[in-house]
């Protein structure tokens, strides 16, 4: 039989058991298009939550010392350790496992003046070596704080992108001047001092950073200078171990430096309190979308012995009901090979366009809840041909496995049996 004959007969055939096939061709769309659409929304949350990750910096973690037991729910009791420059030399000198380290001395609500513009800001005090902890995009033009800086206690800030805002708005900020106001508990103890902006931070904070992470209100300055403005010590450090399965280990080490230095128990793990973990974090994502894509495998699996049962039901009905015409077309020549390939060709068909339908209507999918708003932390759902296609082929593959039984039984059937109508 010619092939073009052979299409011919595969269409006919197809339109005479239309009522038959379109329920199992509809089923394996929605199955398709179903793995498709799940598979764009955890896309689409996996990056959202690691560019929340990356917009803050990835293996560090940012730490505060108690001297009691508490919790981070305790925070407005808890009795906090006041660490001053000296901690952090011997940090470094006696904690091998701990790469990077810098102070992120906050003084709260310090009032920035410039003109007649002033705004509430926080001052921080941080070393060079902070911009390769944490991740600070700065604006083009804006260079960071350098070894110089800190050694001398120049008076140069960086400022972020509220602060340049509401002191700057359109106007120029490279190379300006702005004051700070540090109030020192007495109302005649008040240090006033000029900063020259020498970078400015970006605006690439995404919802939901927390308000000990944020850079947007922040005014860094060398710790140095920091250090002579401010009337106490500091609170919280950031601190990058070697390697992030150091983490517990460089914490642990910490705690016995820092115990040994304030006196208190280095044992009690509660006594260091990290209030920001983006080691922890990143573990966290991995484990939550390994187990997604998991969930997604099963689904998918299911999805695949559902399409391959449907696609063996019909066909076997198909066959079943046919069984005369073949045993008929047997009788007057026609070759086995070619009635197999008619009934898997069928089937092959209407696996391919109803799998090619559910891609469409997938993107359809895909599409539509991009226009529509999501929660919090929810990026728009991100199409993924690759990762579609992948269950696509393999319900084709299975469906079309499923498929050839049937089309043996078709080709193997005795003509006597056949014309008699015996099922299969």
């Amino acid at each position: 039989m010619p092939l073009f004959q052979l299409l011919a007969e595969v269409g006919a055939s197809l339109r005479r058991e239309a009522r038959r096939i379109l329920p199992m061709a509809a089923g394996i769309a929605w199955g398709v298009a179903s793995v498709f659409v799940l598979t764009a929304v955890s896309r689409g949350f996996e990056v959202s939550q690691r560019q929340s990750l990356e917009s803050m910096g990835k293996g560090f973690v940012l730490l505060r010392v108690n001297r009691a037991t508490q919790t981070r729910s305790d925070v407005r009791v808890a009795n906090f350790v006041e660490l001053e420059g000296e901690d952090m030399v011997a940090l470094s000198a006696h904690s091998p496992s701990v790469e990077a380290l810098s102070p992120k001395a906050h003084n709260w609500f310090i009032r920035a003046v410039r003109g007649g513009n002033t705004r509430r800001v926080i001052a921080v005090g941080v070393y060079p070596e902070f911009a390769d902890i944490v991740h600070v995009p700065l604006e083009p033009g804006s260079r960071w704080l350098d070894d110089y800086d800190q050694s001398m206690e120049i008076p140069v800030a960086v400022i972020g992108h509220r602060t340049r805002e509401a002191l700057f708005g359109d106007e120029p900020w490279q190379g300006e001047e702005i004051q700070l106001i540090f109030s020192r508990g007495d109302p005649d103890d008040t240090v006033v001092r000029r900063f020259t902006v020498i970078g400015a931070v970006r605006d690439e904070e995404l919802a939901g950073d927390s308000f000990y992470t944020s850079h947007s209100r922040a005014v860094y300055m060398p710790f140095s200078t920091w250090e002579r403005m401010s009337p106490e010590g500091f609170q919280f450090f950031v601190a990058r171990p070697r390697h992030p399965d150091d983490r517990d280990v460089a914490l642990a080490e910490i705690r016995n430096v820092l115990g040994t230095r304030h006196g208190f128990d280095p044992r009690q793990e509660s006594t260091l309190a990290p209030y920001y973990d983006a080691i922890e974090r990143e573990r966290n994502i991995n484990a939550i979308f390994g187990g997604l894509q998991t969930f997604l495998s099963a689904v998918g699996s299911l999805i695949l012995l559902l399409g391959a049962v449907g696609v063996a039901n019909v066909v076997l009905m198909s066959v079943a009901a046919r069984s005369p015409e073949f045993a008929l077309r047997r009788a007057l020549g026609c070759r086995r090979r070619w009635i197999f390939s008619q009934v898997f060709l069928e089937a092959g068909l209407v696996c391919f366009f109803a799998g090619l339908g559910g891609f469409v209507v997938g993107l359809w999918g895909v599409d539509f809840m991009g226009t529509i708003a999501l929660p919090e932390g929810f990026a728009a759902p991100i199409a993924d041909p690759g990762a579609a296609l992948l269950p696509g082929l393999l319900l084709l593959v299975v469906s079309l496995g499923a498929a050839v039984w049937p089309a043996w039984r078709a080709s193997s059937r005795e003509v006597i049996e056949g014309l008699r109508g015996s099922g299969v």
